[in-house]
């Protein structure tokens, strides 16, 4: 509920009143706060959802709200804009829809903005699932972390971190999204935060020496090239992915590309949104 509170109170106006306001019961479960023009907020529960009766949202209203977000200065957070999220304090995700002006390949501007999905950023404290604690004590090789959109896939790799912490080993964390945001890290780990991985995995091996690096979310090909190059420089690497089963990740060629460096022995699957945080399947590579 904390989460939520945290994420509402950064909602300026009637909509963030209305927020505030629902009952601590629910506010409990709301994983995702939508956000269409045209509707009024929808709340994303497991299993299901839970529609307000106002207020609607407007292009405009969305836009002011998105201005407010960035603090009033859309300019410094063009970059992240252009990648389609910004991220608030606390680590809750601010997903952005509407009509995308762009230059051949590039995006240029999100404008009028038509949708936001504000995703509720949970430090879940959980122990880390005995099977995976296993694997990391009993093997040297990289890990690949992967499940559907709300699995808990950053709940455990903030557990895999105090894990290998907790071990004495130097780890270092990637977090170009900033979703491991108001993460507590533990004495041997450094963070990289809003670090492009290309520029991070890469800064991490020639400065800070771990013997442990994790990048949450490999996205993109451009996120895979910098994984692999950061695959032959000694440390064990723990990379996170969206994806149910081997042939899903086998099938996007920039996981099948990092999953051919040689730098991994196991994908490790989560069970999904129901049960955040749990495994469902280890599978050797």
């Amino acid at each position: 509920m904390q989460a939520y509170r945290q994420a509402a109170a950064q909602i300026p106006g009637e909509l963030g009143r209305v927020l505030a306001g629902i009952p601590a019961s629910l506010a409990g479960k709301v994983q995702e706060i939508r956000l269409r023009a045209g509707y009024p907020p929808v709340l994303t529960l497991p299993g299901g959802f839970h529609l307000l009766e106002k207020p609607v949202q407007t292009p405009a209203g969305l836009q002011r709200l998105l201005e407010a977000l960035c603090g009033y200065s859309v300019y410094s957070w063009q970059e992240s804009i252009c990648q389609g999220y910004i991220t608030l304090p606390g680590g809750h995700r601010v997903g952005i829809a509407g009509k995308i002006a762009r230059q051949q390949d590039k995006v240029l501007a999100v404008q009028p903005v038509t949708g936001l999905n504000i995703r509720i950023a949970r430090n879940i404290q959980t122990t880390l699932p005995a099977d995976l604690r296993r694997l990391l004590a009993e093997q040297t090789g990289g890990v690949v972390l992967a499940g559907a959109p709300g699995s808990g896939k950053t709940t455990v790799l903030r557990q895999v971190v105090t894990f290998f912490s907790g071990q004495g080993q130097r780890v270092c964390v990637v977090d170009e999204r900033s979703e491991l945001a108001g993460f507590v890290s533990p004495v041997h780990c450094d963070v990289l935060e809003n670090c492009p991985k290309a520029l991070g995995l890469l800064w991490a091996v020639r400065s800070l020496s771990p013997q442990v690096l994790v990048c949450d979310e490999i996205g993109s090909g451009p996120d895979a090239a910098a994984v692999c190059a950061a695959a032959g420089a000694g440390a064990r690497l723990v990379v996170t992915m969206h994806g149910e089963t081997p042939d899903q990740l086998r099938r996007r060629p920039f996981c099948r590309m990092v999953l051919e460096t040689g730098a991994f022995t196991h994908l490790v699957f989560l069970q999904g949104a129901r049960q955040p945080g749990q495994v469902r399947e280890v599978t050797g590579l």
